[in-house]
């Protein structure tokens, strides 16, 4: 079995036609190598020339652009994808009330955009989500370790809705406990706060908030980040490089985090140029829209607290 290698300027076309001589091989030829007739074929890659592909060809002609030294070149410049972020949705926990919880009896925040990090190029589906609901959980500490079952609200108002990209917050406060964990149960559809554009993609923020036992005080806000960055560049795909991190964690209960790759960033390999790193994967994306996220477990020794998760939209074109 023989192989072709792809010249400058040659369409698939032109590789059949350089491989077999005529485009009876098509079908064959596209079967060998699980390609289609409209790819646009990587200047230096590698096809298989099966024995059946180069009997449905033409030997004459074959002999004809071999003994000229003919290369079919018909395709011209043609560009290289690329690829941009589309959605990521970047949220912030602002206190709203000055009293402290034990007057007000509830924590009080909005959930918002962090203005100079959220990114929609297409704008938000609606100006209200009131039927999200954007459930959440909440206990104190001791509740968490001890494995309580968690108690879950729907911003405990029911004029608090989602307008926008802001999510205002009631909490109900426990007297004389430790500090409160808020998250989102990770298996439901709709995460704390999820984001849908005009053109259909979704992608979602679920931190995990730990607030001051006494005051109306954010501790931590716990979610890692992705960060993407253009590895090579074809006609067909482009390599992606993915790189996930974690602030550092400041409350000295939460001890250690571990992080895990969510979606189409679980399919990734290591990096070739730090492949020891697990923070680091390479992904290799068609044409069309991919959802990267990250999730991360949180641990106080040898007990779990809530995780957290997010995933952004990535185009590439």
């Amino acid at each position: 079995m023989a192989s072709i290698q792809v010249m400058p300027n040659q369409s698939m076309a032109d590789v059949i036609l350089q491989a077999c001589g005529s485009m009876e091989a098509a079908m064959q030829f596209c079967a060998d190598n699980n390609v289609a007739l409209s790819d646009y074929p990587d200047v230096g890659a590698k096809y298989l020339v099966s024995d059946t592909a180069l009997a449905a060809g033409d030997k004459q002609v074959l002999k004809f652009l071999r003994e000229r030294g003919i290369v079919i070149g018909t395709l011209g410049v043609m560009p290289v994808l690329n690829y941009r972020v589309v959605l990521k949705p970047v949220m912030q926990a602002v206190p709203t009330a000055t009293d402290p919880p034990d007057v007000t009896g509830y924590y009080a925040y909005n959930l918002q955009a962090d203005i100079a990090a959220f990114v929609n190029i297409n704008a938000i589906a609606a100006g209200d989500y009131p039927s999200l609901h954007n459930y959440v959980s909440f206990e104190t500490e001791e509740r968490v370790i001890a494995g309580d079952a968690p108690e879950t609200t729907s911003q405990n108002a029911p004029s608090l809705v989602m307008s926008d990209k802001l999510i205002p917050y009631q909490v109900p406060w426990v007297a004389f406990r430790g500090f409160m964990m808020i998250w989102s149960d990770l298996s439901v559809g709709a995460k704390t706060a999820t984001f849908t554009d005009v053109l259909g993609n979704v992608a979602y923020v679920s931190p995990v908030l730990v607030l001051d036992s006494s005051t109306q005080n954010v501790e931590e806000y716990l979610i890692a980040d992705l960060s993407v960055e253009l590895v090579s560049a074809g006609h067909n795909t482009v390599k992606l490089r993915l790189t996930r991190s974690h602030a550092p964690v400041a409350h000295v209960d939460f001890e250690t985090h571990v992080m895990t790759w969510l979606h189409n960033a679980a399919g990734g390999t290591p990096d070739p140029l730090d492949p020891a790193n697990s923070n680091k994967t390479i992904v290799t994306a068609s044409r069309g829209m991919w959802t990267f996220g990250v999730g991360t477990v949180y641990w106080n020794g040898s007990s779990a607290y809530p995780p957290s998760a997010f995933s952004m939209v990535v185009e590439v074109y």
